[in-house]
């Protein structure tokens, strides 16, 4: 081993001085080779002398003493003689020393004591053969107190004797070398070997300086040293798999477990002078060894990416990396697949093969007839064996793979060839060709188209779509709503790819239409029930069953009509009209001005088409029909016939009379109509009986206004049947009999006073809460015109 030198250190030799208790002196205390403590006998090598409590000492090596070994030699035994080539020095076993008093000196010690001669007593340097001389004093452990205190040293050799001691605790033998290779070694792949040489402590040395020798790699130096880390770094390529990597590691230049001993043998000197130690050197070696693999490399490309079915294809297979050594090539053939990204290589291979590799070369798979249209892709192995290590080529590589192309076809059949608007339908599409490949299949719904020959597949669709066609099958489409009335036509599309070829369904084929047609329903309510003269109706209309299938709504109003019961729609209408309707919806007929009192009636036509069935409203509908308000004239001046209702189909009580002891009424009541000349409501004739209006709500009815009017008076006969209708406040009872012989009692909840001409249309009404109004003449009497300018009108409610 060697080691940088460092400055010598002043090792304490004690040749003089005043005696030490317990340590041993020589029986002769006159030393023939000293004068004033220092060596008279030329054997002082590199050192010097210092002078502390114990006398001038000589603190380094000596040299020459020894025959034969002219190397540098350290005293082991304190204030004995100095040496002397005189003393003919022998070279003795250091195992088993002794101390001069007699105590063992450990093995331990021993070798820490040769490692630092080894290491460090190898030097010129007075400083630091002093600091290798204290340590070496330091070990044998017969010192006096403070005898070999590195105080006497100078600064620098103390802090070299730090070193020695701590390096000699570290790295002190005896040595293993330990060569740490890689787990895996690939022929022709470089790799790095570390290098340690490990002392007693089990640390790494620094600087050993190391032979090397292999077999089976190439690139390995001859020499390497372990560097201040402690660790060298070899780098080889391993060559040979059949053999494997073998290395020898030798490290010449370690320091020994003992040191060699001198022993002076002249009788005199045997017993007074020094013993002498010097350094002895040792090697270390190992060898070690690991198997060697060859690390295949496999590159593939498939004879075709591209091939129509039928076509046979082939790989090829290029192997690298065998280092000499035999392969066999499992070759597997995967698919069909539906597209690259579905590529699995889980599943059973469509075909197997293998072939023999035994050189670095390009090899091909036998061919193999794929007929299926789908991607398919090859992937290669070797398997692992104690000289090649496995390799597996990649799954779904781009190389590898090929597409057999497809060539579709799509047979259709719509869902239902008779609809209706609003109705849903769905497209089933046949698919074949594809074999395993997937493909977007697009939609077209076209329509609707007024007739058959009509459909063109031209412009924008009513409806578009897709769904994933993952190979022959049936799919359905995503259900259409039709949104009018028209026929309706699919076509379905699958655009071109590398994978297969496009196709397109034909327009108009009679598989893929289906007829939509519209039956529309049409209600309506009038905007009033009950207008005055003079204002506008209109009619609000309800279509369904269009969906968005445009249409015009022809409109009629009937009337003016006495009654319910004459109310007809089979002559010249009062008023016509019609409104363009986009389909389903509420709509508004345009207004109409009603000018005469009666009934009037609205009948809606939606006239029939090829796309469409036409549709009549009923005539007389009570929700289409609104009455013209006549006015209730019952004083005196004012001239009404008396008009007797028509009769109609419903059975339904009639009212006979009304009483009121607290309005003093008592009449009988007879079923009133219009009188349509004077544009008022029928009165009797007899001032004393009481009108029921026909067409109003009846007695029996659960809604509605049952109305009565009667006469206030007559010039002629004075007063009337409603005489006392003015004197009605809230709470007063009025009871109602009718034919049925049932009397009802009502409570009055208001009087109003208002102008003829303001009467509420809710008085006329067959719906809304049941209410009994009673209603003459009132207010001022108009002498200029003859008659009262008002209507008393009570109203009250069932108890």
């Amino acid at each position: 081993m060697t080691r940088r030198v460092l400055p010598a250190l002043v090792v304490l030799l004690v040749l003089a001085g005043p005696a030490v208790a317990s340590a041993a002196e020589p029986p002769n205390q006159n030393d023939p080779c000293a004068r004033a403590g220092r060596d008279t006998c030329g054997t002082t090598g590199k050192g010097s002398y210092r002078t502390y409590k114990f006398g001038p000492r000589w603190f380094g090596d000596f040299r020459g003493a020894v025959r034969g070994d002219a190397g540098p030699t350290f005293c082991i035994d304190l204030r004995f003689w100095y040496p002397s080539r005189k003393f003919r020095y022998e070279k003795h076993a250091a195992s088993g020393l002794v101390n001069r008093d007699g105590d063992d000196v450990s093995a331990s010690n021993l070798r820490r004591m040769n490692y630092a001669m080894w290491a460090f007593g190898r030097s010129d340097s007075a400083n630091q053969q002093a600091a290798v001389m204290l340590y070496v004093h330091s070990l044998m452990g017969d010192a006096a107190p403070g005898e070999i205190d590195p105080g006497a040293l100078t600064p620098k050799s103390r802090s070299i004797y730090r070193t020695i001691r701590r390096d000699a605790k570290r790295y002190a033998g005896p040595y293993r070398v330990r060569a740490r290779l890689p787990d895996h070694l690939i022929a022709g792949r470089a790799a790095e070997v570390e290098v340690q040489v490990l002392g007693a402590a089990g640390r790494a040395v620094p600087d050993v300086d190391l032979e090397l020798g292999a077999s089976g790699a190439s690139g390995v130096p001859a020499t390497a040293s372990t560097g201040d880390g402690g660790t060298a770094t070899v780098k080889l390529t391993p060559t040979d798999p059949s053999a494997g990597l073998k290395l020898t590691v030798r490290a010449p230049g370690l320091a020994a477990d003992v040191p060699v001993l001198y022993v002076p043998a002249r009788r005199d000197a045997a017993r007074n002078a020094q013993r002498l130690v010097a350094p002895a050197g040792t090697s270390a070696r190992v060898e070690a060894s690991a198997p060697v693999k060859a690390a295949p490399q496999v590159v593939t490309q498939i004879s075709a990416q591209s091939a129509a079915p039928g076509s046979a294809i082939t790989d090829t297979v290029r192997v690298s990396g065998l280092a000499g050594q035999t392969v066999t090539v499992q070759a597997a053939l995967y698919g069909p697949y539906p597209a690259p990204d579905k590529i699995t290589c889980t599943d059973a291979p469509v075909w197997t093969g293998s072939f023999v590799a035994d050189h670095d070369g390009n090899y091909a798979t036998a061919p193999v007839k794929l007929s299926v249209p789908g991607y398919y892709t090859y992937r290669e192995s070797i398997a692992d064996s104690p000289t090649v290590t496995g390799v597996q080529t990649a799954c779904g590589d781009a190389a590898e793979t090929t597409v057999i192309r497809g060539a579709p076809a799509i047979r259709t059949q719509v869902s239902a060839q008779q609809a209706a608007p609003g109705a849903q339908i769905t497209d089933t599409a046949v698919v074949t060709g594809l074999g395993k490949l997937a493909a977007t299949v697009n939609v077209e719904l076209w329509g609707p188209f007024p007739t058959r020959d009509a459909i063109r597949c031209e412009g924008t669709p009513v409806w578009t779509g897709t769904f994933a066609a993952n190979g022959d099958s049936s799919y359905t489409t995503a259900p259409v709503t039709l949104p009018a009335a028209g026929y309706y036509t699919y076509r379905e599309a699958i655009a071109a790819t590398p994978a297969f070829s496009a196709v397109t369904t034909a327009c108009g084929e009679a598989a893929e239409t289906t007829f939509a047609k519209a039956a529309p329903a049409v209600t309506t309510i009038v905007s009033s029930t009950a207008v005055k003269p003079g204002r506008q109706l209109f009619d609000r209309i309800k279509v369904t069953g269009l969906g968005k299938t445009p249409a015009k709504v022809e409109v009629e109003l009937f009337g003016p009509f006495a009654s319910r019961a004459a109310i007809r729609c089979d002559h010249e209408p009062y008023w016509s009209g019609s409104v363009d309707v986009p389909g389903d919806g509420e709509f508004r007929s345009p207004r109409v001005t009603v000018r005469k009192v009666g009934f009037y009636t609205y009948r809606e036509r939606i006239a029939g088409s090829e796309s469409v069935t036409g549709t009549e409203t009923e005539c007389a509908v009570e929700a289409e029909t609104s009455l013209g308000r006549p006015l209730i004239i019952t004083g005196r001046g004012d001239h009404v016939r008396e008009v007797v209702a028509a009769q109609d189909d419903e059975d339904v009580p009639e009212p006979t009379r009304v009483r009121s002891s607290a309005l003093g009424i008592d009449a009988p009541v007879s079923a009133m109509g219009i009188d349509m000349k004077a544009g008022a409501l029928g009165a009797p004739e007899n001032i004393d009986r009481v009108g029921w209006w026909r067409d109003g709500a009846a007695p029996g009815a659960k809604r509605g206004t049952i109305l009565l009017a009667g006469h206030v008076d007559s010039a002629k006969r004075g007063a009337g049947a409603f005489y006392g209708l003015k004197r009605a406040h809230r709470g007063d009872r009025i009871q109602l009999r009718s034919d049925d012989g049932r009397t009802k009692t009502w409570r009055v909840t208001s009087t109003k006073l208002m102008r003829k001409e303001s009467l509420p249309p809710e008085i006329y009404t067959r719906s809304g809460p049941r209410r009994l109004v009673l209603v003459t003449c009132g207010g001022p009497f108009d002498a200029r015109r003859g008659h009262y300018r008002d209507n008393i009108v009570v109203t009250a409610v069932p108890l």
